[in-house]
């Protein structure tokens, strides 16, 4: 008896390995793939992330799923950039909802700043150094009647990029003003002509001083297409 139990032990660790060996492996340490619609990525028969297949069909083979941030939101870079030098400050601007500009409402990140208060600032800095017949320039009221306060708050709250319900919609034409934008409307002149030019519109005309109402850079021999996306056509050579 003694003989057989030693021989029944000495073999005890091979049975052992063929019970493990034998053992469905789906019981153990297996991560099941748990698929669904909304799990932020492509997986079972889906064609895109979280749509196609059995999922809702995906919109033009585009994936519109996901966590959208507004990043830009600036109707008139122009005026951001003429008006604002600063790189962390244009951010700011066009992040800002446009509710979220004026005169009361400090800058995100900073301690006292206002959107106004800085386009007034660069306003007064762009004068420095003029003379007109011997004296000293500063802003005087523009051609919208505007004084340098109220031009640098309307700057700052009033987005460009809206659509006119009645009327053309233009960026300036004759006494129509930022009624939205188009391609061949010519920002940079528009914005020259709001900060030198006075209630004529020819106070810095090169005339009665230099030509600062314009950059001189019109539309040149662009075509632009009728149709979305409105770009002028590729080149093909």
């Amino acid at each position: 008896m003694a003989a057989l139990n030693l021989r029944f032990w000495r073999f005890l660790p091979f049975f052992a390995l063929l019970v493990i060996a034998c053992e469905d492996a789906d019981d153990f340490n297996n991560v099941i793939e748990q698929v669904s619609c909304t799990d932020g990525i492509q997986n079972g028969d889906e064609t895109g992330i979280d749509c196609g297949g059995s999922c809702p069909q995906c919109i033009d083979g585009l994936d519109f799923s996901g966590v959208y941030v507004q990043q830009d939101i600036a109707g008139r870079p122009a005026i951001n950039s003429v008006f604002s030098s600063n790189g962390p400050l244009q951010d700011a601007f066009n992040r800002a909802a446009v509710s979220m500009r004026s005169a009361q409402d400090v800058i995100s990140g900073t301690t006292n700043l206002t959107f106004p208060q800085v386009f007034k600032e660069n306003i007064d800095t762009y004068f420095v150094g003029y003379v007109l017949n011997e004296v000293p320039v500063s802003f005087q009221s523009n051609v919208l009647g505007f004084d340098a306060p109220g031009f640098a708050e309307f700057l700052a709250t009033t987005d460009a990029l809206q659509l006119a319900s009645e009327g053309p919609t233009t960026y300036r034409n004759a006494d129509l003003w930022f009624t939205g934008r188009q391609l061949t409307d010519d920002v940079m002149d528009t914005t020259l002509l709001l900060l030198f030019g006075g209630p004529e519109g020819n106070r810095f005309d090169g005339v009665n001083g230099p030509m600062l109402i314009s950059d001189g850079v019109d539309q040149g021999n662009r075509i632009f297409l009728t149709d979305f996306p409105y770009l002028e056509a590729p080149l093909t050579q």
